[in-house]
């Protein structure tokens, strides 16, 4: 069986609720044939975990939240550099490690998402905290790992919870995972 691996973070300082640890939580509550779901504690120390985990995958979908983004963002590649700001155990990044580019067509996977009437852009800044450092570890294991900005969640519309519910529903189907099986309430 192929294996989709969708990922979601948990708080971190400044973000004590995290929108896509809801968005994870939101699309687990479906049964999905081939796709994983896992909420990843906000550390730099998740290494080992996360490149055993991607390397066992076919594809790797990430969700983070920014909030300095105003539409949704595919991020195309992950940058070295540490970070100054501390992990949610208290951690810093030593970084460095190398630039690793997603194997996936960001930028005609965002025009796809804008035409089903989603807020995309594809983008090469996925910052210098652990989304950035996440990201590389994913994609060091497998290049076919896409990393998804989010921004903070409005009340209605794409950007609301249920919006991320169905902009992600609608990706995974992108990227070949199958679609929910009916029957189990979707969003938050």
């Amino acid at each position: 069986m192929s294996w989709l691996l969708v990922t979601g973070f948990g708080p971190f300082p400044g973000v004590p609720r995290n929108p896509t640890a809801d968005l994870i939580e939101a699309l687990a509550r479906d049964r999905w044939p081939g796709v994983r779901f896992f909420v990843l504690p906000t550390h730099f120390a998740l290494e080992d975990e996360l490149r055993a985990a991607a390397g066992a995958s076919d594809r790797v979908l990430m969700f983070g939240v920014s909030g300095r983004a105003r539409q949704l963002r595919y991020e195309r590649v992950s940058r070295p550099g540490g970070s100054v700001v501390p992990d949610q155990a208290g951690a810093r990044s030593g970084g460095p490690w190398r630039s690793r580019r997603t194997a996936f067509d960001v930028t005609a996977l965002a025009a796809a998402a804008r035409g089903a009437g989603f807020p995309v852009v594809p983008s090469d800044d996925a910052g210098r905290y652990v989304c950035n450092a996440s990201y590389g570890i994913a994609l060091s294991a497998n290049p076919q790992s896409l990393f998804v900005h989010v921004p903070p969640t409005t009340r209605y519309g794409a950007l609301s919870g249920d919006g991320l519910v169905r902009h992600a529903t609608w990706l995974i189907g992108a990227l070949g995972g199958a679609q929910p099986q009916p029957g189990v309430r979707r969003g938050w």
